[in-house]
C-alpha cells in the first residue's frame, strides 16, 4: 500500500487517537509546518482507493487508521469537505472509536458550522450518560466546542462558549478551568483568577478562606504559565500565590519547578526546600531537589538529600540506607548524563553490597558507554561471577545473558574480537529469541570482517523478533529494514562508507522510507558533503513531515548541515522548529546556540548552550561553546579602554 504522504503513517496515526477519556484541553504544543501546494495538490483519490484494495488483506482497523490519518491531511489541505469524507470512512471501518466523531466535529468547526458540530458533541453525550439533564449534556457540548475553537486559534470565541457552558453547568469544575486556561493564554489574568477561583472552590472545599482560595486561584495561573513556557510571566503569580497561604506546599513546588526551568539552581533548591518542610513525603519533590543539587554538581548533596528522605521513615541499618542513597544517586546521574560521577556512585554501591551483580553490570554499562574498556570488561567479568556465586539474591528479571551482551560489546570495543565472538555465541543458542544479543553478536561479527554470518544472523532474527529499531509510525519492507540494521551498525562502529552504502541500498529497496533518507543524510555530513545531505534530509522531511518521533531530527540534522555551508540564517531556523517540537534534543539546542555565536550573538547563544550542557555536559564541544560565548560575553559587557 502506498504511505500517506502526511501527517502520520498509518500505524502511528491509529496509535495516536485518544479515547474520549484521554481527551483534554490542548492549548499548546508543537505546530507542524503548513502543507506545501504540491503536498496538496497531490493524488488523494488515488490513495483513497489503495485504501480500499488494502482492506482485503488488512485488518479494518488498520485501515480505519489509514482514513484518519488522510482525513488528518486533508484537513491540512484545507480540503474540508473531503476530510469528513475519510473520517466517515473511518467511522464506518472502526464504529465504536469516538474519535472519528470529534474530527468531524473538528472540522465542521473550521467550516463555522458550529451548530454542526454541537450536535455531534451533544449526541454523543446523550448516548454517553443517560443520568444527565438536558442542560448537562448541553454544559459539556458546549465544553468540547470551546476546545476545539481553542484548538483553531479563536480564543475570544472559545471564552463565550466556555462561559456559557459554565452558566448551564455552574457546578463543573473542569469547564471552569477550561475557560481560566483559555483567558490566560489569552492572557486575561483578572478574569482568570476568578474563574479557577471558582473551579476551586467547586473542587476542594467551601471552608478554604478568601485568601487560601485566591492562592489556589494564583497558583493555576502561575502553573499553566509555567508549564507552557511562560516562565517569567508565571513567577509573579506563583509569588502572589505563596503571600496569600504561606502554608500552601503546592506553590512552592510549581515555582521551584518555574525557577529549574530558568536554570535558577540555588532559587529552585530554595523553593523545593520549602515544599519539603510542608510535605516532607514527596517523593517527587525530593527526586526534583536531586535533580537540581546535580545540575549544580553538588553531588554529596544529592546524597545526603536522598539519605535523609530514606532514611525518614526506615529502621534500616546504615550501611543499607547508604546503599540506597547511591542507588539513587547513580540513576539520577545517569538520566542526567553525569556518566563519569554515576561510576563512582556504582562503585560505592558495589563495595557496600558486593554480592549485587546487578549492580557491577550497570558499572559496565556506563563504563563502556565512557568508552573505558579495560575497566568494563574487568567490573563486567566480576558481575558474572558474582551472578554465578549468588543466583538466588539476584533480582529478577536481571539475568546472566544482560551481563553477557554487555561483556561481548565491551570486549569488542576493546579490540578483543575473538574474544567477544567467543562469549557471545553461545548466549545466542540459549536465548535465540533476545534481539539485543543477535544485534551485539551481528556488529561483533562485522568487526570480525564475517559480514556474511551477520547477515543471516540479523535476517532470522528479523523474522522472529521485533528488533530494537525506533522506526515508530515508520513501516518499511524487511529487506530495507536489514539494510537499516547493517547500517546502523557500521555506523555504531564508525565505519561510515559502509554505514553508507547500507543505508543507500536501504533507500533503494524502499524510496519512500524516511529515516533511510535521513541516515543517508546524516553519514554524508559527517563526511563534509553537505550539498549533498540536504537533499537527503529534505527527501526524509517530505516523506514524514508531521511525525512526533522523527520530524525533529530531520530539522536538527539539515541544520547542521546548512550551519557547515556557513547559512546560519537558514540553519537558526531549522533548529528552532527542531527545539520546538522537541525542547530536549541536544543536537538541536547545540546547533542552534553554535549558530548564533557564529553571528557574534553570544548573549542570545548562552541560554541555548546551557540547556544543552544541562541536557548532556559530555555532549562534543558543548562545553567549550558555552565557555567561548561566556567569555565573549564578558568581553562585550567590558569593552578595552582605548587610547
Amino acid at each position: 500500500m502506498r504511505r500517506l504522504a502526511f501527517p502520520l503513517a498509518l500505524v502511528l496515526a491509529l496509535s495516536a487517537m485518544p479515547g474520549r477519556s484521554q481527551s483534554q484541553l490542548k492549548i499548546s504544543g508543537p505546530q507542524f509546518p503548513q502543507p506545501t501546494e504540491a503536498e496538496c495538490d497531490q493524488d488523494w483519490a488515488g490513495m483513497r482507493q489503495e485504501l480500499e484494495k488494502a482492506l482485503e488483506k488488512t485488518p479494518k482497523h488498520e485501515i480505519a487508521g489509514g482514513y484518519h490519518a488522510l482525513g488528518q491531511a486533508l484537513e491540512s489541505c484545507q480540503k474540508y469537505d473531503e476530510a469528513i469524507a475519510a473520517f466517515e470512512r473511518g467511522k464506518t471501518l472502526q464504529s465504536w472509536h469516538a474519535q472519528y466523531k470529534f474530527d468531524i466535529a473538528r472540522v465542521r468547526i473550521r467550516q463555522q458550522k458550529l451548530t454542526q458540530a454541537l450536535n455531534i458533541y451533544r449526541q454523543y453525550h446523550q448516548s454517553e450518560s443517560k443520568q444527565l439533564s438536558a442542560k448537562e449534556i448541553d454544559g459539556l457540548a458546549y465544553n468540547d466546542l470551546g476546545e476545539n475553537l481553542v484548538s483553531v486559534g479563536e480564543l475570544d470565541r472559545a471564552i463565550a462558549t466556555f462561559d456559557y457552558a459554565t452558566r448551564l453547568t455552574p457546578k463543573n469544575a473542569a469547564i471552569w478551568r477550561n475557560l481560566g486556561k483559555t483567558q490566560v493564554k489569552a492572557q486575561k489574568y483578572d478574569p482568570a483568577i476568578q474563574s479557577f477561583r471558582q473551579a476551586v472552590l467547586i473542587k476542594e472545599s467551601a471552608s478554604l478562606t478568601d485568601r487560601q482560595l485566591d492562592a489556589r486561584a494564583y497558583l493555576q495561573v502561575g502553573h499553566y504559565l509555567t508549564s507552557t513556557q511562560k516562565v517569567k510571566e508565571g513567577v509573579p503569580f506563583l509569588e502572589n500565590a505563596i503571600a496569600l497561604d504561606p502554608q500552601y506546599s503546592d506553590a512552592y513546588l510549581v515555582l521551584g519547578q518555574n525557577y529549574a526551568q530558568q536554570r535558577r539552581w540555588d532559587e529552585a533548591i530554595t523553593n523545593y526546600t520549602q515544599r519539603l518542610k510542608l510535605s516532607p513525603k514527596s517523593v517527587y519533590t525530593h527526586t526534583l531537589m536531586g535533580d537540581a543539587l546535580i545540575r549544580k554538581q553538588d553531588f554529596e548533596g544529592a546524597f545526603t538529600q536522598y539519605r535523609q528522605f530514606l532514611g525518614s521513615n526506615a529502621t534500616k541499618p546504615d550501611a543499607e540506607l547508604d546503599a540506597d542513597a547511591y542507588k539513587w544517586l547513580a540513576k539520577a546521574l545517569k538520566k542526567l548524563n553525569r556518566l563519569g560521577p554515576a561510576v563512582e556512585a556504582y562503585q560505592k554501591i558495589a563495595a557496600l553490597q558486593p554480592k549485587n551483580a546487578h549492580v557491577l553490570n550497570e558499572m559496565g554499562v556506563v563504563l563502556t558507554t565512557l568508552e573505558r574498556w579495560e575497566e568494563a570488561i574487568v567490573v563486567l567479568r566480576k558481575a558474572q561471577d558474582v551472578f554465578q556465586a549468588n543466583q538466588a539474591e539476584q533480582s529478577a528479571p536481571f539475568g546472566s545473558d544482560m551481563i553477557v551482551i554487555n561483556l561481548g560489546g565491551a570486549l569488542a570495543g576493546n579490540g578483543q574480537v575473538e574474544e567477544a565472538l567467543t562469549v557471545l555465541r553461545p548466549v545466542v543458542q540459549d536465548s535465540p529469541e533476545n534481539p539485543f544479543i543477535r544485534m551485539t553478536l551481528g556488529k561483533v561479527l562485522l568487526q570480525a570482517g564475517q559480514k556474511q554470518e551477520a547477515r543471516q544472523l540479523l535476517q532470522t532474527g528479523l523474522k522472529k523478533v521485533s528488533f530494537p529499531l525506533a522506526f515508530v509510525g515508520i513501516e518499511t519492507t524487511p529487506n530495507a529494514k536489514l539494510e537499516t540494521v547493517l547500517g546502523q551498525l557500521y555506523f555504531e562502529l564508525k565505519q561510515y562508507d559502509l554505514a553508507l552504502a547500507h543505508y543507500q541500498k536501504a533507500v533503494q529497496i524502499d524510496p519512500d522510507f524516511a529515516v533511510g533518507h535521513f541516515a543517508v543524510g546524516n553519514i554524508l555530513r559527517r563526511q563534509g558533503k553537505s550539498d549533498q545531505a540536504i537533499p537527503a534530509y529534505e527527501k526524509a522531511l517530505k516523506l514524514q513531515p508531521r511525525n512526533l518521533f522523527f520530524t525533529h531530527q530531520f530539522y536538527s540534522g539539515r541544520g547542521l548541515a546548512l550551519l557547515a555551508q556557513g547559512k546560519e540564517a537558514a540553519a537558526i531556523a531549522d533548529f528552532e522548529r527542531a527545539t520546538q517540537l522537541n525542547a530536549i534534543n541536544v543536537e538541536a539546542l547545540h546547533g542552534l546556540g553554535k549558530a548564533l555565536l557564529q553571528q557574534n550573538k553570544p548573549s542570545a547563544a548562552i541560554p541555548h548552550l546551557e540547556a544543552a550542557y544541562d541536557l548532556n555536559p559530555g555532549y562534543p564541544q558543548v562545553a567549550e561553546d558555552l565557555r567561548l560565548a561566556k567569555s565573549q560575553t564578558s568581553v562585550e559587557s567590558n569593552p578595552p579602554q582605548t587610547e
